[in-house]
């Protein structure tokens, strides 16, 4: 056999990896014990840093924040391009569960192998550029500024970005177990996590790595210890130091060298070196594009199931299904296939624990199937809602009473009603949601008991939901009860202080209930939130208009036009306020223009005519009059205008 052949490395019976091993453990402990500790001074004191995270670095090109994660993340691969991937081993919290989780397989006697796809290994990357790359190239298309917004280095919802309890579990079984038993040790490290993508490229540069000395007699000792699945013995060999930026630095390969001839030591860094040699395990190509078909089919059909499977943890799923997918291929198409460690053919002949992995098969199967469907219902009842946007934000207009449909948007709406249905009778979870969904729907069919009744359940569930406020105002209001209606509204404006829909429902309440002074300091507090806000400037210079103060009014009617200077009822408005208030004059021109932007209104003709004639533009008012009668014979009485 030539010496570049590669054989699996198998470790002796009775070798036990030495230190540092103990000291990384209490290091993971440590990082434990400090996560607790965070959280434990979150829930004592109510506000606490930012989650230290790297995920939450995402919030620099989604909306422009510092935090705490962001700067971690940034020094943490800034330490990496200088001394390695020593955080990844002595730091994360996920390794600590994958060791945990080894460490326990070990002891009930299974020695997680690792699966050695070069197309899963893409994932990590590819996961990065999504998480923190695709939001900035976004923003810029949409001609949206990079900059740094603001900073949110502290925090008093602490676990907004978390899972709850029920899906913590999962991950800790999912990333942690699953993944070791069917990927190998930190299998989730190498297929999944796309923070890692970034310490991989920062470890290339590295000039403190794991390097080699003379004493080296090849024995491999140090790839039998090594739990980051590296050839450690074959790459000191060919380029005299670790190159595999899967290496974690965990120095059990170090620590446990019979010659002592691995050491931590600067030097050149490991650009452009690399090992080429097909590793033992590695998947031929036809398995390579299925556990990479597998990988995305898997993905798609757990992310964000029933609301609560997060990103990183769907990734981990779908590569727990690639791995199983190839060793499925493997049972029916060779003499001999294992799962990891566990031999489930030989020989041609399926073993006792190939049958029950094929029984454990059909209901995983099952799972997968049912969570598509679930995942093809939820995204086809979301795109039928979406398209019901129009209709919800012209429902939330109070001063709309007429909710008639025309047949196409009754058919939009029973068609999302009947899609939401079919969800709800497929899916094992009712989510909130799903009844926020249903109950906008039922109020758009006419339904008000269901909307009632659901909108009522899905805050119970989730108290913190601005639009299931939004509903239970509007329902509140069309019920006459205002003042129940305006702490609902108000209620919006608590959860989403930097939106207008919520200071625009309760300024209009308190309008419609004849409280304009009120009215006027919701909107003028909506306006310092959100200045932009062309609606609340308009409401703001309408409610002005009701208590009299015109010349208020039209200085904000102005404003409106300079910023929306289509706004058609906001010219018409201000052409009669400043009839109004007498200025004719003013009026006349700012109507005339009015007339030529909405020549068929009948209606705003005469209002012109009326303008025109009492600043004496008698032949003005007569073309308006006689234009509108054309339009409109039932307006023939506005000739006595002109007597």
């Amino acid at each position: 056999m030539s010496q570049s052949a590669t054989l699996p490395v198998i470790q002796p019976r009775g070798l036990r990896p030495k230190h540092p091993s103990r000291w990384r453990t209490f290091a993971l402990i440590v990082v434990q014990v400090v996560m607790i500790a965070h959280i434990a001074q979150w829930m004592l004191h109510g506000v606490t840093l930012s989650p230290v995270e790297p995920s939450e670095g995402m919030e620099l090109a989604k909306h422009g924040v510092i935090n705490t994660g962001l700067v971690f993340f940034a020094a943490t691969i800034l330490v990496t391009a200088v001394f390695g991937r020593f955080f990844c081993g002595w730091g994360c919290h996920l390794i600590a569960l994958q060791d945990l989780s080894r460490w326990l397989l070990i002891k009930l006697g299974i020695r997680p192998r690792p699966l050695r796809s070069r197309l899963l290994g893409l994932v990590p990357l590819v996961a990065f550029g999504y998480m923190f790359l695709w939001p900035a190239i976004y923003k810029l298309a949409a001609g949206e500024s990079l900059g740094p917004v603001r900073t949110g280095f502290l925090t008093t919802d602490f676990w907004a970005t978390f899972p709850g309890l029920a899906v913590a579990v999962l991950t800790f079984l999912v990333c942690g177990f699953a993944v070791v038993f069917v990927l190998g040790s930190k299998g989730y490290c190498t297929y999944g996590c796309p923070y890692g993508a970034a310490f991989a490229a920062a470890d290339r540069v590295a000039p403190v790595r794991i390097r080699v000395t003379d004493a080296c007699q090849g024995c491999a000792t140090c790839t039998a210890v090594c739990t980051s699945n590296v050839r450690v013995h074959e790459e000191v060999r060919d380029v005299g130091m670790v190159v595999d930026p899967g290496c974690m630095k965990c120095l059990d390969c170090v620590a446990n060298c019979p010659n002592e001839a691995l050491y931590v030591g600067a030097g050149r860094p490991a650009v452009g070196k690399r090992v080429k040699r097909r590793r033992p395990g590695s998947l031929r190509w036809p398995e390579e594009v299925l556990a990479g078909v597998v990988f995305v089919l898997g993905f798609v059909a757990f992310r964000g199931l029933y609301g609560a499977v997060p990103f990183l943890l769907s990734l981990g799923l779908g590569a727990i299904f690639a791995g199983l997918a190839v060793t499925s291929w493997r049972l029916f198409r060779e003499a001999d296939a294992r799962l990891g460690p566990i031999r489930l053919k030989s020989e041609d002949r399926i073993l006792r624990t190939g049958w029950l992995f094929i029984a454990a098969m059909v209901p995983l199967a099952a799972l997968w199937g049912h969570s598509s469907v679930i995942q093809y219902l939820t995204s086809k009842g979301n795109g039928l809602y979406r398209r019901t946007a129009d209709l919800r934000h012209s429902a939330l207009d109070l001063q709309r009473q007429d909710l008639s449909l025309t047949a196409d948007e009754r058919r939009l709406v029973s068609d999302a009603r009947a899609t939401f249905g079919r969800l709800e009778r497929w899916s094992p979870v009712d989510t909130a949601e799903t009844d926020l969904d249903l109950a906008w729907l039922a109020y758009l069919a006419g339904d008000r008991s269901e909307a009632e009744a659901r909108v009522d359940r899905a805050l119970t569930r989730r108290p913190g939901d601005a639009q299931g406020h939004l509903l239970a105002a509007r329902l509140l209001v069309d019920d006459g009860r205002w003042q129940d209606a305006i702490r609902a509204y108000a209620r919006v404006v608590e959860i989403r202080p930097d939106d207008p829909v919520g200071y625009l429902g309760l300024g209009a309440v308190l309008g419609s209930d004849g409280q304009y002074e009120r009215a006027n300091r919701v909107f003028e507090r909506g306006l310092a939130a959100v200045p932009g806000s062309v609606d609340l400037r308009y409401n703001l210079a309408l409610s002005l208009a009701l208590m009299g103060d015109l010349d208020a009014s039209i200085v904000e009617f102005e404003k409106v036009l300079e910023v929306a200077p289509d706004h058609r009822a906001a010219r018409e408005n201000l052409a009669g306020v400043l009839a109004g208030a007498g200025r004719f004059d003013e009026a006349v021109p700012i109507f005339e223009e009015a007339v030529r932007r909405s020549p068929t209104d009948p209606q705003l003709r005469i209002m012109a005519a009326r303008a025109c004639l009492a600043a004496g533009l008698r032949d003005r008012a007569e073309k308006h009059i006689e234009a509108a009668i054309r339009m409109d014979p039932s307006l023939e009485p506005a000739r006595r205008l002109l007597d």
